[in-house]
């Protein structure tokens, strides 16, 4: 729950608005509400107006959060409850990452969150491919030339072409829309446009038309509902710390290569924090086969881990590339620290990073 836009008419107030910082945890009391949902709520034994959700009652204390600060204002997220599962089986741990997501109580949104992280990334390549030569051929074609090309990326436009590639995929497809009742009529026609051109477009339309689909509906279903997944996954969440999930198919030599991102961080502002943050990788490759790098962003120095099964020539490798690598890192304003290597299948933490368990605390240290 959000408790947002609360004014600071008095000095006293403006004096308890410098005092907050963002994560802060505050208890709140609501004295006063009415039906256009304003009222009065009672802070460190001071009481102050805001406005309120529907659902909050008078006389009502939880737990909140300081989300955001600005002039004059404030933004309250009231920590989420853990109860009121009703009918819905769902596990402990289950239970705990959809409310970290912040996301209402599904069984459908519920075995989403938990399947597509342990989910085979390479399996999109599969049901593409296998979509190949059927009348979804045209879809697959368009979709293969967006996907980014591993030896295509470069230092100056990468960020820009990830990011155009993710919107192209649609994941930001109903925020999108949500947002185009808003525009004027002909910046909204624009808009719609654009939203026909991602992938979650053409799967919903396909579903649509599913007459003379030969064999090919369960791909698709199966490619939206993993589409659908990442969408779940890369929201940051609710809690303290930040953290996005990322199932990435990049295209090698024309030969699709699964990746596998994962990043916690703490927050800033309503942004992820670059210089206090983990950053988990996992990709094929055919020198060394799968692996991983576990990398940590703390102020202006990181440290990282390089995984894999295959240890016999990777110092070497990287004896090869740290002059370079410290130059990048130092170019974007990091000094490089200290590199490890270990071994990839006994790293289960990290493993399990990649799977959605997050660490607590805000700063991630060694």
């Amino acid at each position: 729950m959000e408790v947002g836009g609360i004014p600071a008419p008095g000095a006293v107030n403006s004096t308890l608005l410098k005092q907050w910082h963002l994560g802060e945890r505050l208890l709140v009391e609501v004295v006063q509400k009415t039906s256009e949902g304003e009222g009065a709520i009672l802070v460190k034994g001071q009481e102050m107006s805001a406005l309120l959700e529907t659902s909050t009652k008078v006389g009502e204390k939880f737990w909140v959060k300081v989300g955001n600060l600005s002039e004059g204002s404030l933004l309250l997220i009231r920590e989420p409850l853990m109860e009121k599962k009703g009918d819905i089986r769902v596990a402990s741990q289950q239970f705990k990452q959809l409310t970290e997501r912040g996301l209402p109580v599904n069984q459908e949104i519920i075995n989403l969150l938990k399947t597509f992280p342990t989910a085979n990334t390479g399996i999109l390549g599969t049901i593409l491919t296998s979509l190949q030569g059927t009348s979804l051929d045209g879809l697959i074609m368009n979709f293969r030339k967006s996907i980014l090309k591993w030896e295509g990326l470069s230092e100056e436009t990468g960020a820009d072409e990830l990011v155009e590639f993710l919107r192209k995929l649609g994941l930001n497809y109903e925020q999108r829309i949500q947002q185009m009742m808003k525009l004027d009529p002909q910046t909204k026609e624009a808009e719609k446009n654009s939203l026909k051109d991602t992938f979650k477009f053409a799967l919903l339309e396909a579903l649509q038309n599913q007459e003379g689909m030969d064999d090919s509906e369960g791909s698709v279903a199966n490619l939206l509902q993993k589409l659908t997944g990442q969408q779940l996954w890369f929201k940051t969440g609710a809690l303290d710390n930040a953290y996005v999930l990322l199932h990435l198919p990049l295209l090698n030599q024309e030969q699709f290569v699964p990746v596998k991102i994962a990043i916690e961080s703490a927050r800033k502002g309503g942004k992820m924090d670059e210089r206090h943050c983990r950053v988990g990788i996992q990709t094929e490759t055919q020198q060394l086969g799968v692996v991983g790098i576990d990398a940590f962003f703390y102020q202006d120095s990181i440290t990282f881990r390089v995984l894999t099964s295959d240890l016999e020539f990777l110092p070497q490798l990287l004896e090869e590339v740290l002059p370079e690598t410290r130059i990048q890192f130092a170019k974007l304003g990091f000094n490089l620290t200290k590199i490890e290597t270990g071994n990839l299948a006994q790293n289960i933490e990290f493993q399990n990073f990649l799977q959605g368990s997050r660490r607590s605390g805000v700063d991630i240290q060694r």
